[in-house]
């Protein structure tokens, strides 16, 4: 199904905000490319179709956008590296009903280009424009920690364009571990793929969601130690997802994907293998 459902009185959407492609090896670590191509067919360039699934939630009276993506900020060569395909987002969030000055709260998961990019866009004289002008940004205090001061196995992924801005709007609200961002709406610090990873978790009247953000980028990884080379701290993250996902299966938690091209979220079950797979009948497709 697409187009908007519901967590509870939450009303959820998942939008494409940005097709892009990476190396496949990057993607999913030590896994022989053998057995990932399976799930993931590489193009001649090994790079691996993903996409950036944004969530839009409308929480009592305050409308959230969860990981705003890799945004437009890119010159030719950068867009030929990420195979970056033209995609609006203004355009996308608009067949929503959506547009950048109604989100109260911006939500990225961590700061890494192709999470973080779509907060700012660069204007016509070459100024950094931000792109939700009345929203808040929720970010975890070790995150901003690590993306204005990264390091050596942390900068290449962090564009100071991308996050520095949002301090001169005073509207970035540095958080530490788990907070409420709005009624049933939290952020949850996991650590593990950078210093300050968080999921976000939705509640409303018993029914509950989660977005992993790149602790489970798409459901090629949900078997536990299919992890990525981005890792920071690849046993952390291993525990993160194990927790995570058991908890989904044993609560009726629907999971949402940031990167899978052709499935935002769905619920799941635990596997005869003693991995998670999807229950295909509660897959949420991305919009646009």
């Amino acid at each position: 199904m697409g187009g908007w459902s519901t967590v509870g009185s939450m009303q959820v959407r998942a939008v494409v905000t940005s097709r892009f492609r990476l190396d496949g090896g990057s993607m999913f670590g030590v896994v022989p490319r053998v057995l990932w191509e399976k799930k993931a067919p590489p193009d001649d360039r090994n790079r691996i179709a993903l996409s950036v699934n944004t969530l839009l939630v409308r929480a009592a009276d305050k409308l959230i956008l969860i990981e705003p993506g890799m945004g437009s900020k890119y010159d030719q060569r950068q867009r030929d590296i990420y195979a970056l395909e033209p995609v609006d987002a203004d355009a996308c969030l608009s067949q929503a009903g959506v547009a950048p000055g109604q989100v109260d709260i911006v939500i990225p998961t961590h700061l890494h280009l192709d999470h973080a990019g779509g907060s700012t866009a660069t204007g016509a004289e070459g100024e950094v424009l931000e792109c939700f002008p009345n929203a808040w940004y929720v970010v975890q205090e070790a995150e901003w920690e690590a993306a204005v001061d990264p390091g050596p196995l942390e900068k290449g992924s962090y564009n100071a364009a991308d996050f520095l801005p949002l301090v001169d709007t005073g509207r970035l609200l540095l958080v530490e571990g788990t907070t409420e961002v709005a009624p049933g709406v939290r952020v949850e610090l996991t650590g593990g793929h950078t210093r300050g990873h968080q999921v976000v978790r939705l509640r409303s009247e018993g029914a509950e969601a989660v977005y992993l953000g790149d602790i489970v980028p798409t459901t090629a990884h949900l078997k536990l130690n299919w992890l990525m080379a981005w890792d920071l701290v690849p046993q952390i993250v291993y525990a993160a997802k194990e927790r995570l996902l058991q908890d989904a299966v044993d609560r009726g938690v629907t999971c949402f994907f940031p990167h899978d091209p052709d499935m935002a979220g769905c619920r799941l079950a635990r596997s005869g293998r003693g991995d998670f797979e999807v229950i295909e009948e509660t897959i949420i497709k991305p919009c646009g």
